[in-house]
């Protein structure tokens, strides 16, 4: 019988309800996640956006750039990291019991997809999804990371509300194209990253033009400028678009990142625009939460002095 990596059984217990063992976590406090200084969410409100894409193809570019990166493949129901990364292999494990995630292109990841079968149907109800979010952040054996990244799955559900509430997050960054049906989706994940005081970093505008393969041509697939209002009117930044390469998907296929297979294509270069930027909001938010730590210290202090002076 197949496991996933950490503990939590595929088996006929998995199916229509919780199964033995799969306690909900709803309500426990947050814990850090062991070597890794940041966490940051890859979102999207609508699915087919490129999501995973923008998530391994970044990933690649920060660790151009110097960064320590990791990926967690949160789309439990629809996972496509492993692919992507071409680590469909199984998981394995150190003597602590731990998994050891997989690596490829010197980035290491965990995904469901790494302990099942291509066909197989992920049945699983909230409270099972979970214990095994969260799983795959503390029961795996992360090396020192300087940024995790989760690839979401669509919309708000179970994952995200389990995320939000359970692991330390730094912030999120959405993807969308320029589609109304994907912009209306998108609007909602900032609304809920919003009202839960988790920095939207900015939006991502994938498919954003065509890179047309006989010419080089770099031409518009929809309507621009749609996705740059969306995120003038929600107050976050632009973070710029993606143009759709031909080669993209066959790389994909094959487990290799466009940013390994085509270094030198249009989209892998903003992909490395991209990541510089990422990079920075990453750096300007942990400086803000050290100043607010430190006024919270210093407040503190006062507290004390004053009290005892009373």
């Amino acid at each position: 019988m197949n496991e996933f990596p950490v503990g939590v059984s595929l088996g006929e217990s998995a199916r229509g309800g919780a199964g033995e063992g799969c306690d909900p976590v709803y309500g426990e406090p947050q814990r850090a996640i062991t070597g890794v200084k940041d966490v940051l969410l890859v979102a999207s409100g609508k699915g087919g956006v490129g999501k995973s894409t923008v998530t391994v193809n970044l990933a690649c570019a920060l660790s151009e750039q110097g960064l320590k990166v990791g990926i967690v493949d949160a789309d439990l129901y629809g996972p496509s990291i492993a692919r992507m990364l071409g680590t469909g292999g199984g998981l394995e494990w150190n003597r602590e019991g731990q998994s050891l995630p997989a690596v490829a292109h010197g980035i290491p990841a965990v995904s469901v997809a790494n302990v099942l079968p291509p066909e197989a149907a992920l049945v699983w109800k909230g409270p099972l999804v979970a214990q095994a979010v969260v799983q795959m952040f503390h029961q795996v054996a992360w090396p020192e990371l300087d940024l995790l990244l989760v690839d979401l799955p669509p919309g708000t559900g179970d994952v995200q509300l389990t995320l939000l509430e359970q692991i330390p997050v730094t912030g999120a960054i959405l993807v969308s194209t320029p589609q109304r049906l994907a912009m209306a989706d998108a609007e909602r994940g900032i609304a809920l990253f919003h009202d839960l005081d988790i920095p939207v970093f900015g939006l991502i505008e994938n498919m954003h033009s065509y890179i047309c393969p006989c010419c080089g041509e770099e031409q518009p697939l929809f309507p621009r400028q749609g996705v740059e209002a969306l995120a003038r009117r929600r107050h976050v930044a632009y973070l710029g678009g993606i143009p759709l390469e031909p080669g993209a998907q066959r790389l994909a296929d094959e487990g290799v990142p466009l940013l390994k297979g085509e270094p030198d294509a249009v989209a892998s270069r903003a992909f490395r625009t991209l990541a510089g930027t990422v990079r920075d909001a990453v750096e300007r938010e942990a400086r803000s939460r050290l100043r607010d730590a430190d006024e919270e210290t210093r407040k503190a202090h006062q507290a004390f002095w004053e009290r005892l002076m009373d």
